[in-house]
């Protein structure tokens, strides 16, 4: 499933431009630089609906309450380690776990993040819990960055490292993260 709209024509008009249709890996329009749900829709055009992800705080509780409450019956538990770039710091995931299970079309991740200093885990402290993401596949995250950035969306966080990345989480200003995931890749990393 690709994604459509979900966001309203204004948006585009607040920001001062009136998109005409370009593939996800299309430069924005020449000068376009969005803001909040503008940027939010450029950055989505065309792209391919992942998952979505929910931090938790308990992961064996959460796993038990989404069984029940979306009807996924089985996950795939595993911790996460190695490196990741938050806001250009290096960072390690370990001690952070996930658990993943199909819904629908899609997947449902549950990231019970650990004590270190990443995206997740600032939006546990910061917000609770609840869905922070939604991702999406892309052919090339590299590609996807550069066309996400100039369309006004802000990197929060890259897995392993921005020169060779597999996995982003990007601010759009819509509230939740964009999570671009290299199709092919080993997910989650």
């Amino acid at each position: 499933m690709t994604t459509e709209s979900v966001f309203h024509p204004q948006a585009w008009m607040q920001a001062g431009v009136i998109p005409a249709r370009h593939g996800a890996m299309d430069p924005p329009p020449a000068g376009a630089r969005f803001t909040g749900v503008g940027a939010v829709e450029a950055v989505l055009a065309g792209l391919t609906f992942h998952h979505f992800a929910v931090v938790v705080a308990d992961l064996e509780l959460a796993r038990e309450l989404y069984t029940v409450s979306l009807g996924i019956d089985s996950w795939h538990t595993r911790a996460l380690s190695g490196a990741a770039v938050h806001r250009g710091r290096p960072v390690a995931l370990d001690g952070a776990r996930v658990a993943i299970g199909r819904l629908g079309a899609g997947l449902v991740e549950l990231i019970a993040p650990g004590r270190q200093p990443w995206a997740a885990r600032e939006i546990l402290d910061r917000r609770g819990e609840g869905i922070f993401a939604i991702g999406y596949l892309v052919d090339d995250v590299a590609a996807q960055l550069r066309v996400s950035v100039s369309a006004g969306a802000r990197v929060e966080q890259v897995r392993p490292d921005a020169r060779h990345p597999v996995e982003a989480y990007l601010d759009a200003g819509s509230g939740l993260l964009v999570d671009l995931v290299q199709s092919g890749s080993s997910w989650p990393a």
